[in-house]
């Protein structure tokens, strides 16, 4: 199936949401089509400059996780374990739940 400008606005939205629940810093990202997948492509603030990273994520998942609190929990906890070395800004959410 194409791939539609909705899906792909949607799938920027469900990024942003979650990097918001993570906390970093300051942070630039893009969200490419991969085969059937997401690639996420994020560069984040770190000690002495800046990173680059890119991972795939599904893309059924990513586009579920505003309605899916554990699914949301699993990508945040992923997530959370590949940028660790990102810096983080203000008050860092516990398991990302609201404060």
């Amino acid at each position: 199936m194409p791939l539609s400008t909705v899906e792909l606005a949607q799938a920027r939205q469900a990024v942003a949401a979650l990097l918001e629940q993570l906390g970093l810093e300051a942070y630039l990202f893009e969200v490419e089509p991969r085969d059937g997948q997401w690639e996420i492509r994020l560069e984040c603030a770190v000690q002495d400059g800046w990173q680059a990273l890119a991972w795939p994520v599904e893309k059924t998942a990513l586009l579920a996780s505003g309605q899916d609190a554990a699914l949301r929990e699993t990508l945040l906890r992923d997530w959370r374990h590949r940028l660790a070395s990102c810096k983080i800004g203000g008050k860092v959410r516990k398991n990302g739940a609201a404060p």
